[in-house]
């Protein structure tokens, strides 16, 4: 009798030498995390490792993980929050794999991405990070953000991340340890944005590439940062604040046009509440525009960044050969 082997046993992950790190940050995601970390573990791969740090969870996740039993998994708990950047820098600390793919606790790998990052980075030595495109899931239906075909060059990137203009989240970055760890990871005092600025000092030394695929699930849940009105303010004055480039003329009308879109937002989806809460907190911000030139900037602004996205999306993939009635949603060059 023959005996077929089990391709990657787990018992190889033991001792096989890890390629590529997937970092999850959670905290209270009980419901959702079974599916994210199946989304990597399913793949199979014995030269991967997962890092979880529960970030003060208080409905059970701790005891979830417990009963995790894959030698590829390792998880932390913190006592209490001290935010997922912390928690995204701690989980690559504790790694040890040359590659880093991040991804949210309710958010969820599509099969394939895994080999296809580890294939990726092996035939292009000099990229430092990728970002993806991916489908934005919510109780409306979904929604596909797709990238262009061809990265820009650096003073272009940081154009169209200083001008929100490239659909992100962290679940899509992957980025070489090296370079994460020369420009010292996420900023651990931002809660918002982290993403695009991480993105941002990457730029400045490294090449980043676009990636050709949609292969991230991202799940709009009702906690989901987001989705909150609330806040945005404060989290637009903090990225701002360490964002030099806006002080320059060149970016006077844009971030009128990002500061006044939050509060008008939330007052269009009917959340008066945080409009006036996000109005007060404008009126205390430190690096925001002010005055009455604000609303005519926030006209141009709107404006100069629509141009720049029309101007992207004109070197957006089309869609994968598929029948419209397969795929009847359209590509998009922002999720904002």
């Amino acid at each position: 009798m023959t005996v077929q082997p089990t391709p990657f046993p787990l018992e190889r992950a033991r001792v096989a030498t890890p390629r590529l790190a997937v970092v999850i940050p959670t905290k209270n995601r009980r419901d959702s995390l079974p599916r994210t970390l199946a989304s990597v573990l399913d793949n199979g791969r014995a030269d991967i490792e997962l890092v979880v740090i529960d970030d003060g969870s208080t409905d059970g996740t701790e005891n979830y993980l417990a009963t995790v039993d894959d030698p590829r998994l390792t998880w932390r708990r913190r006592p209490t929050s001290a935010g997922a950047n912390r928690a995204r820098n701690e989980g690559a600390a504790l790694s040890s794999a040359p590659l880093i793919a991040f991804l949210d606790s309710d958010d969820a790998f599509r099969p394939g991405r895994l080999d296809r990052l580890i294939a990726f980075f092996d035939e292009n030595p000099d990229i430092a990070c990728t970002i993806d495109g991916f489908s934005d899931i919510s109780d409306s239906g979904e929604r596909v953000h797709r990238l262009p075909c061809t990265t820009p060059d650096s003073e272009k990137l940081r154009q169209l991340l200083l001008c929100h203009c490239i659909p992100l989240t962290n679940s899509t970055v992957t980025v070489r340890r090296a370079a994460f760890t020369a420009v010292g990871g996420y900023d651990p005092d931002l809660w918002r944005h982290q993403d695009r600025e991480l993105l941002l000092r990457l730029a400045r030394q490294h090449r980043i590439a676009f990636g050709a695929a949609t292969d991230v699930f991202k799940y709009r849940s009702g906690n989901s940062i987001s989705r909150n009105h609330a806040g945005y303010i404060r989290g637009l004055d903090d990225f701002v604040a360490r964002c030099p480039d806006y002080r320059s003329p060149d970016y006077e009308s844009i971030l009128s046009y990002l500061t006044v879109r939050g509060p008008l937002k939330a007052m269009a989806q009917g959340h008066f509440g945080d409009a006036l809460s996000e109005v007060k907190a404008w009126r205390k911000a430190s690096h925001l525009p002010s005055g009455f030139h604000v609303l005519p900037g926030y006209f141009m602004g709107r404006r100069q960044r629509r141009l720049l996205e029309q101007a992207l999306g004109q070197q957006t993939r089309v869609l994968d050969q598929l029948p419209p009635a397969l795929d009847p949603l359209p590509a998009t060059t922002s999720a904002e």
